[in-house]
């Protein structure tokens, strides 16, 4: 499982999210204070927002795809 620390502040890094979980084939799940909700779901997730310390843990990845999940997400650091 992978984990990242995320800063969601805009409709758009949840398409961006969701762009990377189709990219890659993924499941993941954000994580904030009690939220749970999946990174490919835009529509649930924007009631949420902003999700300043959010943690995002992917799974159902393959071994080579780890780099590119990484470089791909690091546009939404926190």
């Amino acid at each position: 499982m992978l984990n990242y620390s995320v800063k969601i502040d805009s409709v758009k890094d949840l398409m961006e999210l969701k762009k990377i979980a189709n990219r890659f084939d993924i499941n993941g799940k954000i994580n904030q204070h009690g939220f749970h909700g999946d990174m490919r779901s835009v529509l649930k997730n924007l009631l949420y927002l902003p999700l300043d310390e959010a943690n995002v843990e992917i799974d159902g990845y393959r071994e080579s795809q780890v780099g590119y999940i990484t470089e791909a997400m690091s546009r939404l650091s926190a």
